[in-house]
């Protein structure tokens, strides 16, 4: 698997089935950038399948720089993709809520028609697509609002701010699912071993705005007492454009027999007090 030093990949890492056995893989290990470099690895290496959690996802750099984001979540992805044609390996792909503009009122479906409003969605947008014009034996995992252990995000820095005495002014009317990175390890296990091909949708249970993120994440590290003040995301000093409504639908992950994720609420309490506490 790919990203194994980043927050998702640790996670999935750490709860490999005793059944089963991981590779680990790093930017260290090769350049997903550079074909003779991928090739070469997936050849070696003789996976059975990929779970390809590596990417560039820091979404104000995506913005400011679109080369590297191309390179790093298109580019590499479609490597990746051709190198598992060439070995007969199944390819799981860990994609995004930014594929979508965020203007439906209902939670997308992965029928939805992706229309990306941004650099970093529209790079992992052509990354999906390279992989299904790669690959039968494939499937793309959208999750959204990803935070857990080892990484910088925005429960961790909800926290840290409060700590500090910082004043916290937080976004109202961005939603999204809150996915904790433990509970999506497992649900990639099990889409590596399935059968399952397409695009599914994986997220904790449940929906919440920026705001409601981080007063549940503030009464749950015991600073119900912190304020903050509520803004609209025109008002958050980002030169990047953000999906103000793309929860996920997961139904069909649901249907196919796989469970649903935990309501997040559950997941938030469970990483605050195993680790943010601890």
């Amino acid at each position: 698997m790919t990203g194994t030093s980043g927050m998702l990949g640790s996670a999935v890492v750490q709860c490999t089935p005793a059944s089963l056995q991981v590779i680990p893989f790093t930017r260290a290990d090769a350049d997903l950038t550079e074909w003779s470099a991928v090739e070469r690895a997936v050849a070696e290496l003789s996976p059975q399948t990929i779970i390809h959690c590596a990417a560039y996802a820091d979404v104000d750099g995506c913005t400011t720089d679109p080369q590297r984001a191309w390179a790093n979540n298109a580019d590499a992805t479609r490597l990746i993709a051709e190198a598992c044609r060439e070995n007969d390996v199944r390819l799981v792909y860990v994609s995004t809520d930014y594929v979508f503009s965020g203007t439906k009122c209902d939670p997308y479906t992965p029928e939805d028609e992706p229309d990306p409003i941004n650099v970093y969605g529209e790079s992992k947008l052509v990354g999906e697509q390279a992989v299904a014009e790669c690959l039968e034996d494939y499937l793309i995992v959208r999750t959204q609002w990803l935070y857990g252990p080892g990484g910088r995000h925005f429960v961790e820095a909800v926290i840290r701010r409060a700590r500090s005495g910082q004043l916290l002014r937080v976004v109202c009317d961005e939603m999204g699912s809150p996915t904790y990175v433990c509970d999506l390890a497992e649900a990639l296990w099990l889409a590596a071993v399935s059968e399952l091909t397409g695009v599914v949708h994986v997220t904790n249970s449940g929906f919440c705005s920026r705001l409601e993120l981080a007063r549940e994440a503030l009464d749950l590290a015991g600073m119900s007492s912190m304020q903050i003040e509520p803004i609209r995301s025109d008002q958050w000093p980002s030169p990047t454009r953000r999906p103000l409504h793309a929860i996920l639908n997961n139904s069909r992950w649901i249907q196919a027999g796989y469970p649903s994720l935990r309501p997040w609420q559950q997941a938030l309490a469970d990483f605050i007090g195993s680790y943010l506490l601890a």
